[in-house]
């Protein structure tokens, strides 16, 4: 799976997102993976062409005008009316957001007072009283124009006519699409109004010194080169591979930017290359575990090729923004307020080079200038002040001082009510107050205006309290563990319960998966967890979210739920009963699909041809995987419902069975309690014919005695008499006594003895008629249970032999695939060689290319040279011409020339042999000038003819220099006339090389486009294909050797010329030299000439 590319296409009708379940017919069609989206989500598959009404990743939402009442449902229609709803959007519910005079669920209805929903929703057609009302509306606050007479506010203002915001909002901005921003406040307060005395202030890089601190990085974070430009004052990146290179920022736009919110970061960005999509991480920010994206331009536009375009983005959580994921305010805030990465993207596939020039970000400092009304000012609730509400007041320390501005703060625990640190907790010891624990046990506090009363503590359990020095509230000292609050009435993060209610505080359960750090993990009442990590759920974050697998409650995170490796139509039941495992080869099959569609889109991508029949037999093993993949759906459908009815079944055996065993037991304890009661009838009997039989031998002693005491009386003496007649009444009358006794506890046991043998005959009756007739139904139900059973022993027979055939199916579509996949690995193969094969013709082209491109520029240039170099030639080679036509003429004064040359040089010659014998007489002159003064008359005669000749020969010497110098000027100019001729006819030779060596260049340069053509064509890479690249690989490196030798030639050929023209400048300076001579001379000679006749002495 690291081989996959950053937008390859995996299946195309199959159902692998990997995590999260989703069913392929109703949400999607296929799915790309995305690395970015991994980096992010972690989960790279983005879904493409969702269904059901569906967008988003992983087609998780509805799209706008469509709504689902429970997560799961499919999306619904909202149907607002278009012109009574404000927009399209409608609630879970499906009610409608409808305009000022329109009601209903759908927004299709007039309130009273409106006639038409024209007139309700649209506009006051029907009541031109209403046309006449105009509201003006504050264009900040309010959306669009007047509707029925009011003013349609923005999300966060309201006001008659959009004028003021809404409570918890602030800073009315037309700019802002909700009009204003909320109150911020670090989450501590909900009222805000801007601040006074802020200013705007830009963060800017213009480089017109450098780079200004900002450098290039990689996409996988390695560094990248960049590079400054003096000339335009830019930055800019070049890239030879397709991996996008960003732009980095320097620290100065990183760290706490909160003053940037709701403002925009802007540059300009200039691409050279064409065709280019912006992509949805274009610009990257990246803070406090946080990242956002956003593209250059909406999808679907591409990019501007060499023309430097302004781009803006607003730093805000709205979704006119366009920045994803989502975030909402308060994670918006936190990502610009420890602001780690902004990343802008350089370059946009192989070859681009990507230019950035005037990097603003708006922010906002404390000094005095153009406000910056953005900016907030809090009104901080007790135990919180700054202007945010960021810091701890007197008296209150930090809840969680790892959140920094962000945690509570709480009162101070320090005894006597003493102050302590507002970051750490901790107490200073030397305000500790422990003057109210003196006088009053612990668990009391003296009360301050009862200096002598000690009063109960208000915070349970027995804990200790003290009075705030200054004030009279009670601050308990000591909480228990978990419990905060001024009376430990609450308990603290990360514990749940109720102390008001007496349930202690004790720690979340959550079983290690939230982040230790974070705020809000669990409900402080109830306990739920709420920020479960690592890929769970549930109440304690004890089972793996729907998609994912593992053991939750495993120490190690790597260890706890992954996402499936397994088609998404699989569903594991984490459920009792049985569950659809497959054996592990299944995965590796599915693997080695995945791989081999991965290296058809490679394959597609680099314009390989298709395989019909590889793509037939893989859709006829897809058409397999997906029946048996279905058959395996059924089976463990069918199996779940058998196993519900098995056990329903062995339930209603159950129910019955213990039914049956609970009237069992009855009958015995009637049987027993029969038992009994026949027993105690028995022995009654047995008691009363006893007292019976001696009730009558007593009344038979009783009348023997009597009648032996009648016959008796008169023999006996007197005083005998009444002693034994006495005795025996006594003893009568005890018997009689007993007797009656007996008798009457006898007719008790009797009648107790009747009344226990008639409820035993009744109790024995209503048993015979119980087992006579529940007993048989019973046994009845027994019998339809064990059938009904006996029908599901033979169902499960029947549907294991089903599932043993499938078992057997599978095993031949196993062997199938097997044989399919070893065709695919051989044709795998076959492919592979083939793709190194275009993969090394490829980058055999591409350096051809480049070396064509190389040479096309220095051909370039050379025929750019070559160019002016013809011009010129042309004007010489009618130079030339010219000079042909007139060379006779100039043949003849050449020769004339010469013969005036040679005259001029003998009489220069016998001019400068008088002249020194002219000066030698001079002197001699001189010195006898004193001896002869008398022959002056005549002698000036002389010197003035004397000096009329030496005029006379000045002249002439000057005239011939005249002539020399035209005779001179007039053979350079045939000279270079000559030699122009001979250059006009060298530049006919090169000007044909010249067009010989464009003809070449010519040729190559279409060679190379037909290579470039052929490499970008979709076509078939075939042998024959690979034959004709190669071959005119060889023509287009044939053809660049002849083309340098062609250069070579043409640089001897300039290098000739230039030497020529190095002898005309050399003769042409001799000639100057012998002109500088002449006129030498010329200064040399004397103005005059002096010489006289010698004067003989006498």
């Amino acid at each position: 799976m690291e081989n996959i590319p950053g937008h390859a296409t995996l299946w195309r009708g199959a159902v692998w997102l990997g995590v999260g379940f989703v069913h392929p017919e109703l949400y999607w069609q296929q799915c790309i993976f995305d690395w970015h989206l991994l980096r992010e989500t972690g989960n790279g598959y983005r879904c493409l062409g969702c269904l059901g009404n569906t967008e988003g990743a992983h087609c998780e939402r509805c799209k706008e005008g469509f709504f689902r009442q429970r997560e799961g449902d499919c999306c619904l229609p909202c149907r607002c009316h278009p012109q009574g709803a404000l927009s399209p959007q409608c609630n879970s519910d499906g009610w409608c957001s409808c305009k000022p005079g329109v009601m209903g669920k759908k927004c299709d209805q007039c309130q009273p007072g409106f006639e038409s929903l024209s007139e309700a929703g649209h506009a006051c057609e029907n009541q031109p009283l209403l046309l006449s009302l105009q509201c003006e509306c504050d264009p900040a606050g309010s959306v669009g124009g007047c509707l029925s007479g009011r003013c349609v506010c923005k999300a966060s203002t309201t006001g008659e006519r959009c004028e003021r915001c809404k409570q918890s909002f602030y800073n009315l901005d037309a700019r802002n699409p909700a009009g204003c921003s909320p109150c911020f406040c670090y989450g501590h307060s909900a009222a805000c109004v801007s601040a006074d005395n802020y200013s705007i202030y830009n963060i800017t890089s213009t480089f017109q010194q450098g780079a200004e601190g900002w450098r290039g990085v990689h996409e996988s974070r390695s560094p990248a080169q960049l590079q400054w430009s003096p000339r335009h004052q830019d930055v800019f990146i070049a890239a030879s591979r397709s991996e996008p290179i960003y732009f980095v920022a320097p620290a100065k736009y990183l760290g706490n930017q909160q003053l940037s919110y709701s403002q925009t970061l802007s540059f300009d960005y200039r691409l050279d290359r064409g065709g280019r999509q912006p992509s949805p991480h274009d610009v990257v920010l990246e803070g406090d575990g946080l990242r956002v994206t956003a593209p250059f331009l909406p999808q679907g536009k591409v990019l501007p090729c060499g023309i430097s375009q302004t781009y803006t983005f607003r730093l805000d959580e709205q979704p006119s923004s366009k920045w994803s994921p989502r975030l909402n305010h308060f994670e918006y805030r936190r990502l610009l307020g420890n602001l780690t990465a902004l990343w802008i993207r350089a370059t946009f596939g192989e070859y681009s080079t990507g230019y950035i020039d005037n990097v603003t970000l708006v922010s906002a400092q404390p000094v005095p200038g153009v406000p910056a009304p953005w900016v907030e000012r809090c009104e901080c609730p007790p135990g919180y002040q700054g202007q945010f509400c960021e810091s701890c007041a007197h008296g209150y320390r930090r809840d969680a001082p790892g959140l920094g501005p962000f945690s509570i703060c709480v009162l101070c625990n320090c005894q006597g009510g003493g102050i302590c640190d507002p970051d750490t907790g901790e107490c200073y010891s030397g305000d500790e107050n422990v003057g109210n624990s003196v006088s009053c046990p612990f668990g009391f506090y003296r009360e301050p205006r009862q200096p002598h009363g000690c009063r109960m503590c208000p915070c349970g359990n027995g804990q200790g309290c003290s009075v705030v020095p200054g004030g009279e509230e009670v601050v308990c000292d000591h909480c228990p563990a978990g419990a905060a609050g001024a009376n430990c009435e609450y308990c603290a993060d990360g514990y749940f319960g109720d102390p008001a209610a007496s349930r202690p505080c004790q720690p979340c359960q959550c079983n290690g998966n939230v982040e230790p750090n974070a705020v809000g993990n669990c409900d402080r009442r109830t306990g739920e967890c709420l920020k479960c990590i690592y890929n769970t759920a549930g109440f304690y974050c004890d089972r793996c979210k729907d998609g994912f697998f593992g053991n939750p409650l495993a120490p190690d995170p790597a260890d706890k739920c992954r996402a499936l490796a397994l088609l998404s139509i699989l569903w594991l039941d984490r459920g009792p009963g049985p569950t659809l495992v497959f054996p592990p080869w299944v995965d590796l099959y599915l693997q080695q699909l995945v791989e081999l569609e991965l290296l058809f889109s490679e394959v597609q991508a680099g314009g390989g041809a298709e395989n019909q029949e590889l793509e037939r037999r893989m859709q006829l093993a897809e058409e397999i995987l997906r029946t048996i993949l279905g058959e395996a759906l059924s089976l463990q459908a069918s199996d779940r419902s058998l196993e519900s009815r098995v056990a329903r079944m062995k339930g209603q055996v159950s129910s019955s069975q213990s039914r049956l065993d609970e009237i069992k037991a009855t009958v015995e304890r009637l049987r027993s309690l029969g038992s009994q009661y026949e027993r105690q009838v028995q022995d009654t009997r047995r008691l009363l014919e006893t007292a019976r039989l001696d009730l009558d031998r007593s009344g038979t002693a009783l009348r023997r005695v009597v009648r032996a005491s009648l016959c008796d009386v008169g023999g006996l003496t007197a005083w005998l008499v009444p002693c034994s007649s006495t005795s025996h009444l006594c003893r009568y009358e005890e018997l009689k006594l007993l007797a009656g006794g007996l008798k009457t506890e006898a007719d008790g046991m009797a009648s107790e003895a009747d009344k226990a043998y008639q409820g035993s005959l009744v109790l024995l009756s209503s048993l015979s008629r119980l087992m006579k007739t529940n007993i048989g139904s019973f046994e009845g139900e027994a019998t339809r249970l064990k059938q009904d059973a006996s029908a599901l022993l033979s169902l499960v027979d029947t549907s294991m032999a089903q599932y043993r055939q499938l078992q057997s199916r599978t095993g031949r579509w196993e062997e199938e695939i097997k044989q399919l996949l070893q065709k695919g690995e051989g044709e795998r193969a076959t492919l592979t060689q083939l793709l190194s094969r275009a993969n090394l013709a490829r980058s055999t082209g591409l350096q051809a290319v480049s070396a064509g491109n190389t040479t096309y520029y220095e051909v370039e240039q050379i025929l750019k040279s070559l160019r002016e170099f013809n011009l010129q030639a042309d004007d010489k080679k009618r130079e030339a011409e010219d000079a042909m036509r007139r060379l006779p003429i100039i043949s003849s004064m050449v020769a004339s020339a010469r013969e005036k040359m040679d005259r001029a040089e003998a009489i220069l010659g016998s001019a400068a042999s008088e002249s020194k014998a002219a000066s030698s007489a001079a002197g001699k002159a001189k010195e006898i000038t004193t001896g002869i003064q008398q022959e002056i008359a005549q002698l000036k005669v002389e010197a003035n003819k004397s000096a009329d000749g030496v005029l006379a020969l000045e002249k002439a010497v000057a005239t011939l220099q005249r002539e020399a110098k035209e005779v001179d000027g007039e053979f350079e100019r045939k000279l270079k006339e000559v030699e122009a001729d001979a250059t006009a006819e060298e530049a006919q030779r090169v000007h044909a090389k010249a067009g010989r060596a464009g003809v070449v260049v010519q040729e190559t340069l279409s060679a190379l486009e037909e290579l470039l053509r052929l490499m970008n064509q979709p076509g078939a890479v075939d042998e024959d294909g690979l034959k004709q690249l190669e071959m005119n690989f060889s023509k287009a490196k044939t053809r660049s050797n002849q083309l340098k030798d062609e250069m070579l030639e043409l640089e001897q050929t300039a290098a000739l010329q230039k030497a020529q023209v190095r002898t005309l400048e050399s003769s042409i300076d001799e000639i100057l030299a012998d002109i500088k001579n002449l006129e030498a001379i010329q200064e040399s000679l004397p103005p005059g000439c002096y010489n006289t006749k010698a004067i003989e002495l006498p």
